[in-house]
């Protein structure tokens, strides 16, 4: 995994890794949740790039060294789709497979209805699709923190106090050996979660049904049974609007097998893959 850097339209440093250079060998897009370091898609690369080019990208400003407040618009979904756009025009690659991950999977519609000619297909992994407004397609724990980021989003003094609450929760968290490493980094700063509220409160605005109804690509929606985070529901609604999708569900997946090594996660995105491109696995 080499780490390299890159400045947005708008003058924010951006944070992205590639594999070394394969000639001839397609190239994987993983769009990986807000609020995660590069260093977070190891499993995944060490996976897969053996047979493919892997380019993965920090979200941005959230995890910025800095205790500044947020900039209009800053984390308007366009802003991430162009940053996204700009990375990939810096791999060179003609088209991608877009993995996306938790909320990378909004950020995989949306970029693929900006500029469908550049992705060969989505795998919409987990997908976070904010569907807040239906409950069947909300779980538990998603409500939870929607009402949390959105209190957090809209004063000082609640942003604080839920800094305190947080910062308490997270010494429970990081007991808990089964869960991957920063997954709680947004939470572990008052500016990080200053900037990640507000990056919530935006991307929840996005209307990722009406992206969805208008892709024609062909798409595998994954999700788990014992996921906290996302539901069956909402994959399950999501694949009702795309024209080309199938659904793999794994009774036994949580939200966080894409992050550990030689995961189920993995090897059903391999084995999907493999039956669309059978020439990645023979190379």
């Amino acid at each position: 995994m080499i780490e390299k850097q890159l400045m947005s339209h708008d003058g924010i440093e951006l944070t992205y890794a590639v594999t070394d250079l394969k000639q001839d060998k397609p190239w994987i897009a993983l769009i990986i949740p807000f609020g995660f370091t590069v260093k977070m898609a190891q499993a995944f690369f060490e996976f897969f790039q053996g047979h493919y080019n892997i380019v993965v990208w920090e979200s941005r400003s959230i995890l910025e060294d800095s205790d500044r407040g947020v900039s209009d618009n800053e984390f308007d979904i366009s802003n991430h789709v162009a940053d996204m756009l700009l990375i990939l025009d810096e791999c060179g690659a003609e088209q991608y497979i877009a993995v996306g991950y938790c909320s990378g999977a909004g950020l995989a519609l949306a970029a693929a209805n900006l500029k469908p000619q550049l992705f060969g297909q989505l795998l919409l992994v987990h997908g976070e699709f904010a569907m807040v407004d239906e409950p069947s397609c909300t779980s538990m724990f998603a409500a939870e923190i929607d009402s949390l980021l959105s209190l957090a989003a809209g004063s000082e003094k609640a942003l604080g106090m839920i800094f305190s609450k947080v910062s308490e929760a997270k010494v429970d968290a990081d007991t808990d050996t089964d869960r991957p490493k920063g997954l709680d980094l947004a939470f572990s700063r008052l500016a990080f979660l200053r900037r990640y509220a507000a990056n919530y409160v935006a991307y929840k605005d996005a209307d990722f049904k009406n992206m969805a109804s208008v892709v024609s690509h062909r798409c595998l929606l994954m999700a788990g049974e014992r996921d906290i985070q996302t539901n069956v529901a909402s994959c399950e609604t999501m694949a009702d609007l795309l024209v080309n999708a199938s659904i793999h569900v794994d009774p036994q997946a949580d939200h966080y097998g894409i992050l550990r090594e030689e995961s189920d996660t993995l090897v059903t995105i391999w084995n999907y893959l493999c039956e669309q491109q059978p020439q990645a696995s023979l190379n």
